[in-house]
């Protein structure tokens, strides 16, 4: 009887080590699987954001001047952010992280909507002020998400913050942003009616 109770000790525990093991290799391999995907992440964050930073400085003046026809034009591309295009083990991430990187997309799809109406339906020749206001604001918010998310990508996994250098995209779109929406406050507010 002994031996039996025994046996069936030794089967259990024998059990419960392998469950130990194998649960310690899958808790191992997911914080590898993390840490790459956030440093590989964050940096085309970061990438994505200076892109928007080069959109936010687009004025639609080449070189400080209109096209030969006189009007402004787009002349930095819009950028795009493919986070289905990284091969990366996504579940490995906490579902809030991993939705709003997902998301990210979406949301540039919304703001290249709202750019595509400006110009279509306010924006006037020929220097279309109103929908490269539009752009930039759009584009300025698009970057300044994009920097947040690869902050919080560097932290949930203890990474160093990142060494900005003299160029500091993130101050140039939030500068970019504050006087843009200031710009349209005080629009706003040339245009209240006061009770007579």
């Amino acid at each position: 009887m002994e031996s039996a109770i025994f046996g069936l000790v030794g089967v259990a525990l024998g059990s419960l080590l392998a469950v130990a093991r194998e649960w310690w290799f899958q808790s191992r391999k997911n914080k590898k699987d993390a840490e790459y995907l956030s440093i590989l992440v964050s940096c085309e964050l970061e990438r994505y954001a200076a892109r928007c930073a080069e959109v936010v400085g687009d004025d639609g003046l080449c070189e400080g001047r209109p096209d030969e026809n006189g009007y402004s034009s787009i002349q930095v591309e819009a950028p795009k952010f493919e986070p289905q295009a990284f091969s990366v083990e996504w579940k490995s991430l906490p579902a809030h992280l991993m939705y709003e990187i997902l998301d990210l997309p979406y949301k540039a799809e919304l703001a290249s909507n709202s750019v595509s109406a400006v110009f279509e339906y306010a924006a006037t020749p020929p220097n279309f002020s109103e929908g490269f206001e539009e752009r930039q604001l759009q584009y300025a918010c698009l970057g300044l998400a994009a920097l947040k998310l690869a902050e919080k990508l560097r932290g949930y996994v203890g990474l160093p913050p990142r060494d900005i250098g003299e160029w500091n995209p993130a101050e140039y779109m939030e500068r970019h942003k504050a006087d843009i929406e200031s710009e349209r406050k005080a629009r706003a507010g040339q245009y209240v009616l006061t009770d007579v």
